[in-house]
């Protein structure tokens, strides 16, 4: 318990790095596009990253949010309720994200097929032969890069979902005072 524990608090001191990283780097894309375009000398490979590390940020910043349970409630139910009813209802909620972070991470193998791709002796024209699966070759509009760089960030949020969501689990099991507000 006490590794799952740590782990999560290890991946939210890294998340919430990358996120200041990533804030930092939208915000000198975003000045670059305005000074560009006001000079009429538009970069339009800044729109295209630019938005591409605003998805990783949401992604990023989801599972950050998830670690410090300040993902969004709705409370009717669970104020209406005893104490004992509101535990386990926390309980059942924890268990649902844990299971949708378990979906997401089969979905990620699914997609990604790691399986396929080896057994293909890593042959990425082999593999989408095999499998009319683009997901190792498709290159960015203006950018240039496989935009599996950036879809990277799904197996990420997957697996750091799985670690803050059994971490919270963990913790509304054991800890009943842990089961409500933001850490």
């Amino acid at each position: 318990m006490n590794l799952i524990l740590k782990a999560s608090d290890g991946i939210a001191r890294i998340e919430a790095a990358l996120l200041k990283i990533l804030v930092a780097a939208v915000l000198m894309l975003l000045i670059l596009n305005v000074a560009t375009r006001a000079i009429n000398a538009s970069l339009y490979w800044v729109d295209e990253l630019a938005i591409n590390l605003m998805v990783v940020f949401a992604f990023v910043g989801s599972s950050l949010m998830f670690a410090q349970r300040r993902n969004f409630a709705v409370t009717l139910l669970t104020d209406a309720v005893s104490e004992t009813s509101r535990r386990w209802m926390a309980v059942a909620v924890q268990c649902v994200n844990l299971g949708f972070a378990l979906f997401l991470t089969y979905a990620c193998w699914v997609w990604f097929d790691p399986a396929t791709l080896a057994r293909n002796g890593f042959d990425l024209e082999l593999f989408f032969e095999n499998t009319f699966n683009s997901v190792y070759q498709e290159v960015t509009n203006t950018i240039g890069v496989r935009r599996l760089w950036f879809f990277l960030v799904m197996p990420w949020f997957a697996f750091t979902l799985t670690i803050h969501s059994a971490a919270c689990l963990l913790q509304a099991l054991v800890d009943p005072a842990a089961t409500g507000a933001p850490q």
